[in-house]
């Protein structure tokens, strides 16, 4: 009986000592390391913990070299596609774009990392109300997308049902509804608890939080769970505010929603308010208070459409970017559709200077 091959320390085993090994034909190995769906997942996974076993190491520069030969036929380059997927759509606004000052920073941040990896890039944004997720998954297919990053959903239960299997997929944001696709979202937690010691540096003691509903699910409610533990280790208990919680879209308050913010206010009296838009101090303005005589504003998700506010900005380019690089590191290893686990990359912003804050000498 031939003895088993045993691996020396200083030699990598090579395509014919692991295809000996696995008793299969080289191009099986090469295939299988390659993570190709032409070999059976069982077949690539046995032939797999061999290599591993006898001490194979993918280099990753040649990988990523063959990767680009292998796209090359007649000496011309076929590159793959990696599209943005936008479905963030609103219909009862003109254009039909929600904050398309966000969108467009995903935009910017996304292409000009996939044309710096060398791959050709695809904007597709379809409004869902009038798309269905099988043309949207055909549209993709004719225009050869092989890797996608999805750009963030409407609302937290918004369903998006395409073939994931077909793509190289990360995502943007939280979304319980895509399953266990990777995604990069801010760190919402340590976004929050950098706010928190920001004001109180700033001289701030009663800081008060307006949140919403589908902000909330939309950020895993870590905002709620970084100001609450911030509150319980730093602040004192007769400095507490309560957290408000409307009920509902913050894209769609009501009279009535407003109305509660204000007894809010006047019961608590906090000393500077965190909300996610401007459109909460555009009412309290309207009401006759003035900013940041009577109390100090901050958002939480700063663009240059939030009027002047002083507010932490998050880094969408960089989210854009960090998602294309997942995306291009999966087509290289040849991986689809969703992980056995989810898997979230966190990323934190930094600050904007605005007319709604005390300046830290005053």
């Amino acid at each position: 009986m031939e003895e088993p091959y045993i691996h020396k320390p200083d030699k990598q085993p090579t395509f014919a000592d692991i295809a000996k090994e696995a008793s299969v034909c080289k191009a099986t190995v090469s295939l299988a390391l390659r993570n190709n769906p032409r070999i059976p997942k069982e077949t690539r996974d046995r032939i797999k913990n061999i290599a591993l076993k006898m001490g194979y190491r993918l280099n990753p520069l040649v990988a990523a070299n063959m990767a680009q030969i292998r796209r090359s036929k007649n000496g011309k380059t076929s590159k793959p596609t990696i599209g943005l997927l936008n479905t963030f759509i609103d219909e009862q606004r003109q254009d039909k774009r929600v904050e398309w000052h966000i969108q467009s920073r995903f935009l910017t941040g996304a292409k000009r990392r996939t044309e710096s990896l060398g791959f050709d890039f695809e904007f597709l944004e379809f409004d869902l109300a009038h798309y269905s997720s099988e043309r949207i998954q055909q549209v993709m297919m004719s225009r050869s997308v092989s890797g996608l990053v999805l750009g963030p959903l409407r609302f937290s239960n918004t369903q998006l049902n395409l073939d994931w299997s077909k793509f190289a997929v990360s995502s943007i944001g939280f979304s319980d509804t895509l399953g266990n696709i990777p995604s990069v979202f801010y760190d919402n937690f340590r976004c929050m608890q950098d706010v928190l010691e920001y004001l109180s540096k700033r001289g701030y003691r009663r800081i008060g939080f307006i949140t919403d509903s589908e902000n909330e699910l939309r950020g895993g409610h870590l905002w709620n769970a970084g100001f609450l533990e911030y509150q319980n280790r730093v602040v004192t208990p007769t400095d507490r505010v309560p957290i408000l919680r409307i009920p509902k879209p913050e894209l769609l308050f009501e009279a009535t929603d407003f109305e509660s913010m204000h007894f809010w206010y006047k019961r608590n009296k906090p000393d500077v308010v965190i909300t996610f838009r401007s459109r909460i101090l555009d009412y309290f303005q309207r009401l006759g208070y003035k900013v940041p005589d009577d109390f100090g504003y901050m958002v939480l998700n700063w663009s240059s459409k939030t009027d002047g506010c002083s507010g932490y900005r998050q880094c969408h380019e960089e989210m854009a970017e960090v998602a294309v690089n997942i995306v291009s590191e999966r087509l290289y290893n040849n991986e689809r559709g969703e992980l056995t686990k989810p898997r979230t990359t966190l990323l934190r912003g930094d600050f904007v200077e605005g007319f709604t804050l005390k300046q830290p000498d005053a």
